[in-house]
């Protein structure tokens, strides 16, 4: 019964990088924007910071979604499949090391795109698999 209920949230999350896929250019150019902003001034934007208010909502929720999927995939780790979900969190952890020093350019947007197309599949599959 729990198995059944963590994997109905899962739907959350795939649903969460599905709305991230479709709104990636948005996103990513607040992402740049952001990081840009703190190496210049060395702090976080504040909330009146930011170019509008629909763009500091959109961050927040994004992070939010963030957050949530990687509580979802931490619990991920007690259940069956607890060597999918280590193996995703190792390969992002590894891959965003390596990726790091290329961030902002044409190669990393076309990277974290595909990246988070296949995360989205994974979670499909093994939410559909569980069922």
């Amino acid at each position: 019964m729990l198995s059944l209920i963590y994997y109905s949230t899962g739907f959350f999350v795939v649903l969460s990088i599905l709305s991230s896929l479709i709104r990636f250019k948005k996103l990513y150019s607040i992402r740049e924007w952001v990081e840009k902003y703190d190496k210049v001034t060395g702090k976080k934007p504040l909330k009146s910071e930011f170019r509008t208010k629909k763009e500091y909502s959109l961050f927040e929720s994004n992070n939010f979604l963030l957050l949530f999927e990687t509580i979802w995939v931490i619990i991920g780790l007690f259940t069956c499949n607890w060597y999918i979900f280590l193996s995703l969190m190792i390969s992002s952890f590894l891959l965003n090391i390596l990726i790091k020093p290329m961030r902002w350019t044409l190669f990393y947007k076309i990277f974290l795109f595909s990246f988070l197309l296949s995360k989205m599949f994974l979670y499909l599959y093994l939410i559909l698999n569980s069922y």
